[in-house]
């Protein structure tokens, strides 16, 4: 039993060996796009506030439609949501970054 263990390791680790070039490039793009997902959500989340606060105004104005109540609940949620995953994604990119700093300057190594 531990002699199959201790061969389906070996052939993980020969896997990892001969793709360990590849796999901290495609970690970097992946760190790359975390912060890019983060960045985009900040973005996104003043124009969906642009869209909650249109709807308070309208409703305010006198309007009475269900659907301006869905837009302005969807608008608020809207916010919140984008915002708190905007700023998860940034935060999760810096300790990407920080925990894999090694292999990133590993990269850049190779590449000269």
């Amino acid at each position: 039993m531990e002699n199959d263990e201790i061969s389906n390791l070996k052939i993980v680790y020969d896997e990892l060996w001969q793709n360990a070039i590849t796999m901290i490039k495609d970690m970097n793009k992946s760190i790359s796009t975390v912060f890019l997902f983060g960045l985009m959500m900040l973005v996104l989340a003043p124009i969906e506030l642009g869209t909650a606060v249109e709807m308070y105004s309208k409703i305010n104005a006198g309007s009475s439609r269900w659907l301006d109540y869905l837009y302005l609940a969807g608008g608020t949620l809207g916010t919140i949501i984008t915002f708190i995953a905007g700023i998860s994604m940034i935060r999760w990119y810096y300790q990407l970054k920080n925990r894999y700093a090694n292999l990133i300057e590993l990269e850049k190594t190779l590449e000269e």
